[in-house]
């Protein structure tokens, strides 16, 4: 083995993504619905009400600061 062979073995082509050829993508509609765990299914329950929470009070703050709400 010479010193050039060494430098070739260790050199690399570099291609830029967007001069490099598309890769095939993942074809979603074949995947099916995707197998959720009791825990996750909380979980994403749980997210859920406190996102309705959130929403509700902001509403109710926007209320408040227009003058629509009653104070007794």
């Amino acid at each position: 083995m010479t010193l050039e062979t060494v430098v070739n073995e260790s050199e690399f082509l570099v291609i830029h993504p967007l001069d490099d050829a598309p890769e095939e993508k993942l074809d979603t509609a074949k995947l099916g619905p995707m197998q959720m765990t009791p825990t996750v299914r909380v979980s994403l329950w749980v997210l859920r009400g406190y996102l309705i929470v959130m929403t509700l009070l902001v509403l109710y703050h926007v209320l408040d600061l227009a003058g629509l709400t009653r104070h007794a």
